[in-house]
């Protein structure tokens, strides 16, 4: 996935979604996350999924 497709996906999530989808991963993404670096660090299945589109 390229970074035009990731920041499309990620306007369209909240941020409350991203950060319990890194938890079920097992990412831990820092003290002050956004939506990019965790968006980033997730695979691509998993934003693809939690967007609603395949």
């Amino acid at each position: 996935m390229n970074d035009k497709e990731r920041s499309e996906l990620i306007r369209t999530m909240d941020l409350k979604v991203l950060k319990e989808a890194a938890k079920k991963a097992g990412v831990k993404p820092g003290r002050c996350p956004t939506k990019a670096s965790i968006a980033k660090m997730l695979p691509d299945e998993v934003l693809r999924s939690l967007a609603g589109t395949k």
